[in-house]
């Protein structure tokens, strides 16, 4: 890349090669001490350094040995031994060490300009030349003969000579040359092998410089920024030649370098020092080294004829002599070649005249297009035209881009996404293009809405689905569908109802079904959402009656999640198995893009209490939805699975789940979404029972009623009642009855959903009993048992029979007691919930104990703890740990009977405090509360307290 040593900078930029400015000076010595010659070869990469290399070489080891340097050139490879002439003709600019007076031998006789036409000729030549250098080195002499690669055939004959039969002078010969760019790998012939080296330096040295370091060019690069060093690195790959090559601006994409932005360009002198390599290339091979250039991804010889607009025959000739002369290389593996280096290409394709661009640019995309290329290569050429000012190929580019982005949006939808924005940019708002802009657009807002970007995807579809004519394929009514979807998941119930009833209405006759299954089923979600289930939807429509497809599955999904809400569960049972056999049938591509049906489906399973199903369809559906990056479908999909968690028990991974949830809601600004994600962490974490999850519990609880701002719809109950378990947990019954009954709107929770309300029930009985009064805990414990009766799910008839057993608990009828907490913990198991049973257990181990029956307590005993360890629950060993009997024992929460305890044993709040890894001031706020619930007002009151209530002895 150099122009010639002489030329090459100097000064304290030069960093790094320690070791191999080492050898260079032990050759030096070598050569002097033993006055015989010595040899190094210096080799690498073009622009890697070599040339700045051996000027640091000559500075530092031979400040007083005589130099002189030859530079070969491409132009002159006809001129023999012309890198000698260079080297040793008087007239060269005088290199340091050079005595004035010092005769100089002479290489510009004209006898020299013909080869000899024998070897004994030659031979009698080289040995004279020989003699001449001998002469020149008497007294020393440094010899440099750098861009041999470029070296005539004579002087590369010369060399080896001198290799074969060395100088008996003082002479360090430095041979300077990239090994790609010779006739053969190794020109000049073999080193001497490093098995046979002598401790003193050898006759000849192989120094191949290699890359610098990212240290090493931040060094050279001192006051660049971080980030543009580390792209200008990656970009050229250390070498410090294409870095100098770079101009001073930001560094080019490594991954597309000739995406050019405005004013991006490699400075004018570094192109014509690299222009040199191709400047005498024939038409052909240059034509497609032009070609490659605009190509730039590793081509092969077929595209780089369509472009170059060669025979493709010649096109593979082409392409093997560029890869001798190391300007391209072929690939591994591969019959394609690539260029050398980026900025070599960037070079080429700088160089390269701008109309002569745009029309290989042009051809390049028409023989993509017709060789049937990835996605990606289609739409990097259809970027760069349009980029372009010459509006010749604007339409061509926009269906290349169209197409692609619809190609890869399920894997890369970021990339899909810019790339129908470019298309839309480029189509003028004219009537002629009125259609294709409806269409680039709502492909644009189908694709930011399924990656998350709900805003934007909202805005385009209001300002086009207007536009869409009524038609029979439908095309209209699936754009209404998502923009209804679209409105939903922001929270929007009611625009969402509105607009698709509006446009169901409106169907034209003879309208295919996918627009008004989608439609119908937006209707149906959104009215569970919010709080008021539509009921009448159709089950199929005239045009597809009783059809498998997946938008008649959706529609049977959601028609079953609503009957599952009001309580009519036969019909809930029916419309479920129908949608699950259809769904069970298709195949994933015909599912991944209708994660709603599976949703759906899940959670209709799982307030049926068919846990494996909903398993099942869930996981389904997420492998689905992240394989496709589908954001708006990952997030309900998320809260579907983390009440499936819940509800089995599986705190931790509910935990998990949920929290994954709330970040794709924030990411996609659904703030409903949210809400549930905080409610759901918020159960499942007060739950858990860990020293600092009640308050915890109740924080995410608030956030989540926070959000929720209509307590009517779904996401707002969902919060309150989120808020009243973990408040009851915490030691607040009084603000946990306020908020179920809130919720639920009347004293039989007619709002809240009709088989679920067993469990409400049972958490007004704890409630009841927290506070204290037996007789409401008792009439809540009965309508919790009528509404299961009417329900029938064991699981809900579980939660029935857990209340009124310790209702009978608390009024001290222990046998009674036992027969319902045994009973509930049979149904939870078969319910699937085992969470809720081991909680059963742990109140039937007590209620054995306190019936002085040891057997049976140990065997329920140590089955809860089991089941609670299963669960990741501190709460039932919390539990265990209660008194039976008084009804002021009820007062105290699980963890405020565990601190009491501790409290009891004469240990400082600073020891409980380690001892459940939360704070002396958190504990004795709890203390606070617990001496408030006894009546107490110290320790030794509340010593005393204990003692009288807890008989067991723990």
């Amino acid at each position: 890349m150099t122009p010639g040593l002489e030329n090459a900078p100097t000064g304290p930029c030069f960093v790094g090669r320690g070791a191999q400015l080492a050898r260079i000076g032990k050759a030096q010595a070598a050569a002097l001490g033993h006055g015989r010659q010595m040899v190094c070869e210096v080799v690498g990469e073009p622009g890697i350094g070599k040339t700045r290399f051996v000027r640091e070489a000559l500075e530092r080891c031979a400040p007083t040995v005589p130099w002189a340097v030859g530079t070969c050139a491409p132009d002159e490879r006809g001129v023999p031994f012309h890198v000698f002439r260079h080297a040793l003709t008087k007239g060269q600019p005088p290199r340091r060490g050079l005595r004035a007076g010092r005769p100089a031998p002479t290489w510009a006789e004209p006898a020299g300009a013909v080869p000899p036409a024998s070897d004994a000729r030659r031979f009698r030549t080289y040995q004279a030349a020989r003699r001449l250098i001998g002469l020149a080195a008497r007294d020393g002499l440094v010899l440099v003969l750098d861009d041999l690669h470029w070296a005539d055939a004579s002087s590369t004959g010369l060399i080896a000579h001198l290799l074969r039969y060395p100088v008996p002078a003082p002479l360090l010969l430095v041979l300077v040359y990239r090994p790609r760019q010779m006739a053969t790998p190794m020109p000049f012939g073999p080193p001497e092998s490093d098995e046979n080296a002598d401790p003193e330096p050898t006759s000849r040295d192989r120094i191949e410089l290699r890359p610098l370091g990212l240290a090493e060019v931040a060094l050279l690069h001192p006051h660049v920024d971080q980030a543009e060093l580390r792209a200008r690195y990656d970009l050229t790959g250390g070498n410090p030649g294409y870095l100098a090559a770079l101009p001073a601006g930001p560094a080019p994409a490594a991954a597309d370098p000739l995406r050019e932005a405005p004013g991006v360009r490699l400075p004018d002198a570094a192109v014509a020092v690299l222009r040199r390599e191709w400047a005498d290339l024939p038409s052909v091979e240059l034509a497609c080294l032009r070609a490659g250039a605009i190509v730039d991804a590793p081509f092969a010889p077929d595209l780089l004829a369509e472009v170059a607009q060669v025979p493709a025959a010649l096109a593979v000739a082409a392409g093997w002599r560029l890869a001798r002369l190391d300007l391209i290389r072929r690939v591994p593996g591969t019959g394609r070649f690539a260029f050398r280096h980026p900025v070599l290409r960037m070079a080429v394709a700088q160089d390269t005249d701008p109309a002569w661009r745009v029309d290989a640019c042009a051809r390049a995309l028409t023989a993509l297009v017709d060789l049937g290329a990835p996605a990606a290569d289609r739409a990097r050429y259809a970027e760069r035209l349009l980029a372009l000012p010459n509006g010749r190929w604007a339409g061509r580019c926009v269906d290349v881009l169209s197409r692609a982005a619809q190609e890869i949006r399920r894997e890369t939808p970021d990339l899909a996404i810019r790339w129908l924005r470019l298309a839309l940019r480029a189509l003028r708002p004219t009537a002629g293009e009125a259609q294709r802009r409806r269409d680039v657009s709502l492909a644009l807002a189908q694709v930011t809405g399924e990656a998350g970007d709900l805003a934007e995807s909202r805005a385009l579809l209001q300002e086009i689905v207007p536009l869409f004519p009524a038609d029979p394929e439908g095309r209209r009514a699936q754009a209404v569908a998502l923009w209804a979807r679209v409105e939903r998941l922001l929270g929007n119930y009611a625009e969402a109802v509105a607009i698709s009833r509006r446009e169901l209405a409106a169907l034209p006759v003879g309208t295919g079904p996918a627009g008004g299954y989608r439609l119908a089923t937006e209707i149906g979600v959104a009215g569970i959402l919010a709080g008021r289930p539509v009921a009448g939807l159709p089950d199929a429509f005239t045009a597809d009656p009783g059809g498998p497809g997946v938008d008649r599955a959706g529609l049977l999904a959601v028609r079953g999640l609503a009957a599952v809400h009001d309580g009519a569960l036969d019909d809930a049972r029916g419309l479920l198995d129908a949608g699950a056999r259809i769904v069970d049938s298709l195949p994933d591509r015909d599912l991944r893009d209708h994660p709603d049906c599976l949703t759906a489906l899940g959670l209709t399973e799982l307030y049926l209490e068919r846990q494996a199903d909903a398993v099942r369809h869930l996981d389904r559906g997420l492998t689905l939805v992240r394989a496709s990056h589908r954001d708006d479908g990952l997030c309900q999909l998320l809260l579907a699975r983390t009440e499936v968690a819940y509800h089995a028990g599986r705190l931790s991974t509910a935990i998990g789940l949920a929290t994954e949830a709330g970040i794709v809601a924030r990411r996609i600004g659904s703030r409903h979404l949210l809400s549930f994600a905080l409610a759901f962490e918020a159960e499942a974490t007060a739950w858990r029972g860990g020293p600092r999850d009640d308050d915890r519990a109740v924080a995410l609880a608030r956030s989540a009623v926070g959000i929720a701002t209509d307590p009517a719809t779904w996401c707002g109950r969902t919060a309150a009642t989120a808020l009243a378990t973990a408040a009851l947990l915490a030691g607040d019954p009084a603000t946990c009855a306020e908020l179920v009954r809130s919720a639920g709107g009347d004293s039989r929770l007619s709002r809240l959903q009709t088989t679920l309300r067993p469990m409400w029930h049972e958490l007004l009985c704890a409630a009841a009993l927290a506070a204290g009064e037996v007789d409401d805990a008792e009439r809540q414990a009965r309508q919790a048992m009528a509404e299961a009766e009417q329900v029938g799910l064991p699981g809900q008839r579980g939660f029935a029979e857990s209340a009124y057993g310790e209702v009978l608990l608390a009024r001290g009828e222990v046998p009674a007691a036992q027969l319902h907490l045994e009973t509930a913990a049979d149904l939870f198991r078969s319910g699937g919930m085992a969470l809720r049973r081991s909680l059963a257990l742990a109140s039937l181990a007590r209620a054995a104990e306190a019936a002085d029956q040891p057997g049976p307590a140990a065997r329920a005993r140590r089955r809860a703890l089991e089941l609670a360890g299963w669960c990741g629950t501190e709460r039932v060993a919390l539990r265990l740990a209660r008194p039976v009997g008084p009804r002021e024992a009820a007062a105290l929460t699980d963890r405020e009977w565990h601190i009491a305890r501790l409290a009891t044993t004469g240990v400082t709040s600073r020891l409980i405090g380690r001892q459940l890894n939360i704070s002396p001031r958190t504990v004795e706020a709890h203390l606070t509360r617990i001496y408030r619930k006894a009546g107490v007002a110290s320790r030794s009151g509340l010593v005393a307290w204990v003692a009288r209530l807890d008989d067991t002895d723990r």
